[in-house]
């Protein structure tokens, strides 16, 4: 069973920093009004921008489901693997979004305007996606260790704390 349904990724405060630094670094280069990470299930792990952070977590989940779809839509057209969707772009008038996996369990996803080009987005955005995959081998690596020491998990459950602290976010408005 994958590991992501077993137990998600979860971060140390200096692996989110990394993050929220990393973010905020591809925002300010792009004058992104948005910019996100989140699980392929569409729990959000980090954002920064303009949304509140009960709209950041339905949009991560919109955009995680949206991802899901094309990644489908690419088996049905035999595209697996290497060949596989690995980046998604809506295109509106006012504003686009762009969604690139993190290895197979995260996505980045990027909000910008018209007056950001696509290319410029793209080469920030992969470049952010090398240096956030750094963060989730750690991650990742940890977890396994955890996962191969069940007396270690015990008395944590950072996942449905973070779960019951978005669920109050929503309710709360």
């Amino acid at each position: 069973m994958n590991a992501l349904h077993t137990r998600p990724l979860s971060f140390a405060a200096e692996q989110r920093q990394e993050i929220d630094r990393l973010l905020l670094r591809l925002a300010d280069k792009i004058s992104a009004p948005l910019v996100l990470v989140a699980d392929v299930s569409g729990r959000l792990i980090l954002y920064r921008g303009r949304l509140s952070s009960s709209q950041s977590t339905a949009l991560a989940a919109l955009a995680a489901g949206s991802f899901a779809a094309g990644f489908e839509m690419g088996n049905f057209l035999g595209l697996r693997g290497k060949n596989a969707f690995r980046h998604q772009l809506h295109e509106g008038t006012a504003a686009n979004l762009y969604t690139l996996a993190i290895g197979q369990e995260l996505l980045l996803v990027v909000t910008f305007t018209g007056q950001t080009t696509l290319g410029l987005v793209r080469v920030y955005a992969e470049q952010t996606q090398r240096d956030l995959m750094k963060v989730v081998q750690v991650a990742s690596v940890q977890r396994d260790l955890e996962m191969a020491n069940p007396t270690a998990l015990e008395g944590k459950d950072e996942f449905g704390d973070q779960v019951r602290q978005q669920l109050d976010d929503l309710f709360s408005i």
